[in-house]
């Protein structure tokens, strides 16, 4: 079984969407966490070719675990402010995807390269 199939059908987390189920799409993006010198790093994962036993002891987070609140988190607000959605489908998996580079510590620039 797959990271996506035990998302969607065992935990009924349905905002990681099915695509191409090759790993090309970005539909099924999660993040995963993983402790490291005391603090949980995260990274963008492709859940559909993910199987299952490597979720193991990790903190898995899909679209639905990026907003517990009742405003839009910053990368929503971007997204709304900048008409950067596709159809409904796709977006799920771009809002983790920014959602994982904002928790990273990954250099942020402007930049076009």
């Amino acid at each position: 079984m797959t990271l996506l199939e035990f998302l969607r059908y065992e935990q009924r987390l349905t905002g990681t969407k099915i695509g191409c189920r090759e790993g090309d799409c970005g539909a099924y993006t999660v993040l995963v966490g993983a402790l490291e010198n005391d603090t949980i790093k995260y990274q963008s994962i492709t859940s559909c070719i993910s199987p299952l036993g490597n979720a193991h002891g990790k903190h898995i987070v899909s679209v639905e675990g990026t907003n517990l609140q009742s405003k839009l988190t910053a990368q929503q607000e971007a997204m709304k402010a900048n008409y950067a959605t596709q159809c409904g489908f796709y977006t799920p998996g771009f809002v983790v995807s920014l959602t994982g580079f904002a928790l990273s510590n990954s250099k942020k620039t402007t930049a076009m390269h």
